[in-house]
């Protein structure tokens, strides 16, 4: 089995075993899910530290999936990058470790590098056939609902605009006055539904791609890797990793790929010349 393979194979597990651990391995392994890089270059104190837990937590995780410890579990992730050039998630981890000057210009600069590894992770990773499936299902539903709680609220008003904007009927699902399940129900099938909810996830923003599913609408999630409760929903998933800066997240790659959506529904919807 070649590196790559393994590597895959662990994580797959850890997806696997994920609703039986304890909630601090539960813990543990969504972050080496999230962050596979960070992981394999990490000691065993940084890691526990970015994820929350106590070292002692990651080694019995890594028991707990067939390893003598966390050590021999890490050498299946650093195998995978030996003679791979730096992936976003080591750039990130390099660029955080290394810091950048004091003051708002610091922040800054360190802001502006991080946002343009999501961007160019986003470019690297995004499945192409998920994307124009996404395309090509809002462009066929006669209405997109689209809808983001929290700080995913800013992506789904964008969409929601970009659409209407371009002459697609769209509206975006705010639950002003917790109407949020009233809206919900006017959806119809045939309809379309883009739903952002990235870690930690939306209740709201789930249960409403669940009744959407269930109602013969077409489920179009934004969302952030295998563990996201909304792809059990999902008539395609689009995987989407922001930066985060002093546990801020970004939305330059998020808003990204909104744009992309908009404009890729209006490329759809234009005459072929001749």
């Amino acid at each position: 089995m070649t590196p790559d393979a393994k590597r895959s194979s662990l994580l797959e597990e850890l997806r696997r075993r994920h609703p039986e651990l304890s909630p601090r391995l539960q813990q543990a392994a969504r972050h080496i899910l999230d962050h596979p890089n960070q992981a394999a270059l990490s000691t065993v104190t940084a890691l526990s530290e970015a994820a929350g837990v106590q070292p002692s937590a990651l080694i019995r995780l890594a028991q707990a999936v067939g390893f003598s410890g966390f050590s021999e579990m890490q050498k299946v992730l650093q195998s995978a990058l030996v003679a791979a050039s730096p992936s976003y998630g080591e750039r990130v981890h390099q660029l955080r470790a290394a810091g950048t000057g004091g003051g708002a210009m610091g922040l800054l600069e360190q802001a502006g590098a991080l946002n343009q590894l999501s961007l160019q992770n986003l470019i690297d990773t995004v499945d192409a056939a998920a994307l124009d499936r996404a395309i090509a299902l809002l462009a066929a539903a006669p209405l997109v609902h689209v809808v983001g709680q929290r700080r995913s609220h800013p992506v789904a008003g964008y969409i929601a605009y970009g659409l209407t904007r371009s002459g697609k009927a769209a509206r975006l699902m705010a639950g002003a006055a917790g109407m949020l399940r009233d809206e919900t129900e006017t959806m119809r099938p045939g309809d379309a539904l883009v739903v952002i909810s990235l870690h930690p996830y939306s209740a709201d923003a789930v249960e409403t791609a669940s009744w959407a599913a269930a109602h013969g609408v077409s489920v179009v999630a934004m969302s952030d890797g295998p563990l996201s409760p909304l792809l059990p929903f999902a008539s395609v998933a689009l995987d989407v990793r922001d930066a985060e800066l002093f546990g801020f997240r970004a939305l330059v790659a998020q808003m990204c790929l909104a744009q992309v959506l908009v404009l890729g529904v209006l490329q759809a919807g234009r005459p072929v010349g001749p």
